[in-house]
C-alpha cells in the first residue's frame, strides 16, 4: 500500500501534527515502506506453529505486602527533599 502526501497531511491532522511539505513527502515515504514491512510479514508461512491460547492469564508473581520504605532513606537518596516529606525538582514549565 503506498501512502501518498494527501493522506499523509490526513493521518498528520489527526494527530495533531504539523509538517511542512518536505516533511510530509518524507513522512508519506517512511509509512509506505512501514506498510510494506507490514504486507512482507503477511507473507510469511506460520503453518506450524502453535497460537498462544486467548485467555490465557499472564503469570505474575503474588501481590505481598512489605513494609513501607523508611522516609528518612529516601530523604537520604533524594537529591533535593523537602522538610514535609516532598521531592523538591526544579521547574520545567514557563513563568
Amino acid at each position: 500500500m503506498k501512502i501518498d502526501r494527501n493522506e499523509a497531511k490526513r493521518i498528520a491532522d489527526l494527530a495533531h501534527l504539523e509538517f511542512d511539505d518536505a516533511g510530509l513527502e518524507r513522512m508519506a515515504g517512511e509509512m509506505t515502506t512501514i506498510l510494506s514491512y507490514i504486507d512482507q510479514l503477511r507473507e510469511v508461512d506460520v503453518a506450524g506453529f502453535e497460537a498462544v491460547a486467548a485467555g490465557e492469564a499472564t503469570p505474575m508473581r503474588d501481590d505481598v505486602p512489605h513494609p513501607p520504605v523508611e522516609r528518612s532513606a529516601v530523604a537520604a537518596n533524594a537529591p533535593a527533599f523537602s522538610g514535609d516529606g516532598h521531592f523538591v525538582v526544579p521547574k520545567v514549565i514557563g513563568d
